[in-house]
Order: structure tokens, then sequence, then C-alpha cells
């Protein structure tokens, strides 16, 4: 079996001049799993919880202290809505690229290579939908090529993790930026957000260089992680499969997909915790008064600043 690996999102269909995407697809399922089993729980919420309720406080509760124990309790409160969501979204978006079929469940098409001018163009394969036998969440899976060097089978899968597109990723990305850059104005008005960056002087440009370069650590971090995990686990359950000695073609799956398990927790909760991170950075005083992890609130909480402070 070949496999092919594709970093661009596959179109399925375009809706006018914009393309419809996998991974588009993927996130709306995503999103609204996510309402869906919110409005399920709220339907049923008592004064003594069971056991549904109990563990959705829990994860709610641990986010909220994570969350007033760096920024503060009035500031904490005002970002937990953000912070949380970002949390929850983004790990159930990396345990989707998991589920079986993500990845393996599409349309093949037919990919022709022309040796003498060096280029490739795709013809549509009128295939039937098929599942190739690959990792669940695998960008993409092929059998072996036709005739090789002339043309070979592309399966596009119908299903791709929203944080396996670097256009989810950045979009979440620039909402954190924007509201880093709306809290801090909030805080200190445009004056003092300026002199809030170039304390000392000098430091203005490291600063506005270091702001706009979260964009693209925030962006480049959650998408090269999951994406590079899902890469692993095609190569790794395609050679499970051409080792038929005893248990390793189920132990070599199991270990890794235990281990993209830990690493999409671990990639929502570094997101979170930066978002948390750069929006109490930009609503602190300058002199490190809110420092006191939640025992004392910021000088400059994510209130209007008075009249004039931006003029």
């Amino acid at each position: 079996m070949e496999i092919h690996v594709e970093i661009a999102a596959e179109t399925l269909f375009h809706i006018g001049p914009f393309p419809f995407t996998n991974s588009f697809l993927m996130m709306l399922m995503v999103m609204a799993a996510i309402i869906l089993f919110g409005r399920w729980v709220a339907s049923s919420l008592k004064p003594i919880p069971g056991r549904r309720q109990g563990a959705v406080e829990l994860v709610i509760e641990f986010l909220l202290n994570l969350v007033e124990g760096t920024a503060g309790k009035r500031v904490g409160r005002r970002i937990f809505p953000l912070v949380a969501s970002l949390f929850i979204f983004i790990i159930i978006a990396n345990y989707s690229g998991l589920l079986p079929g993500v990845g393996t469940i599409g349309n093949y098409h037919t990919e022709v290579e022309e040796s003498e001018a060096g280029e490739e163009h795709l013809e549509t394969g009128n295939a039937a939908p098929y599942e190739v036998a690959a990792a669940p969440g695998a960008a993409a899976a092929l059998p072996a090529a036709a005739e090789e060097g002339e043309s070979h089978e592309v399966l596009v899968p119908w299903f791709r993790a929203p944080n396996a597109d670097l256009n989810m990723t950045l979009a979440m990305a620039l909402i954190t930026f924007t509201v880093v850059q709306i809290a801090g104005v909030t805080a200190h008005g445009v004056k003092g957000r300026i002199k809030h960056m170039a304390d000392p002087p000098f430091m203005f440009p490291i600063e506005l260089i270091s702001e706009f370069s979260r964009i693209i650590s925030l962006s480049a971090r959650l998408f090269g992680n999951i994406f590079a995990g899902e890469v692993l686990l095609t190569v790794m359950f395609t050679l499970a499969a051409t080792i038929r000695v005893a248990v390793i073609p189920f132990a070599i799956p199991v270990i890794f997909l235990g281990l993209e398990l830990l690493f999409g927790f671990i990639q929502a909760l570094v997101f979170a915790l930066l978002t948390l991170i750069y929006i109490t950075l930009a609503t602190a005083d300058s002199h490190g008064g809110d420092a006191d992890h939640g025992h004392a609130e910021p000088a400059h909480p994510l209130t209007p600043a008075p009249a004039g402070a931006g003029d």
C-alpha cells in the first residue's frame, strides 16, 4: 500500500466560488456535537448532580480554577467563556480525528502524471465510496499505482480532523490575537497600551514583533502536532499491517492511539493556557501588580479605561 500525504484540506464541492473542504465539514459536525451535548446536559440540571452533570461540572471547575488562579477572579470570570470554549472545542476536534472512518472513507480520484511535461492533473473518478484499512484520522491512503510513473489512485476522504487544517488553527489564533489587543486597550486605553508595550521604549519594536509572532506560533504549533500525529498513525498502522507476528499488529496501533489521546489533550491545554496568559499580560499592570495569582485583583481589570485615556 502506498501512503499519500496531503497537507491542504481536500475540497469536496464548491458553494459558489467557495470550496467546501472535508475539514470544514468535520468542524461543523464537532460544533453540532458540542451544542447538542450541552443542551442535553442543561436540560436535566439538578441541585444534587448525577454522574453526567458531575463529570461536566468537574471539567468546568478545573478550567475555572485555572483561569481565576492566573488572571484573578474578576478578570478570570470575564475571559473564562473564551478560554473554556477554546479548550473544549480543540480537544474534541483533536479526538474526532481518531474516530473510525475519519480520513479513510471517501472517493477515489485518478491522478495522472505527465512525465514529459512534468505536470500532474486530476481526473475525478466515479468510483463508489470506499473505506480502506488505514489509521483513524489519516489524511489519505492509496493503493498501489495502476501504472507506476504514469497514474495512481488517490483517496479523497470525506472527513478530516479540523485542526489538521492550517486554516482552522490560524482562525483561532487570529481570534486570540484580536481579543488580546481589545483587552489591552480596554484595560489601559490606546496610549496606555502603547506605553505598556514600550516600557522601556527600545522594547517596543520587539514587543510588536512578539505580538504578531504569536499568530504564527499558536496556529503552526497546533496544526503541526495534529497533522504530524495523523501521519505517524498512518505509518504505524501500515507498518503493523505488514508485520503479522503474534500481537504486534494490534499492540502498535493501541500504543500510538494512546499517545495521540495524550497529545490531543496537551495541545488543547497549551492553546487555552497561552490564550489565558496573553490576555493576562495585556491587562496587567506593567509593574506586575496582578502577579498574586488570584489573591489580589489586577491593577487594570477588563473595565473601560477612564475618559480621555486613549486620546
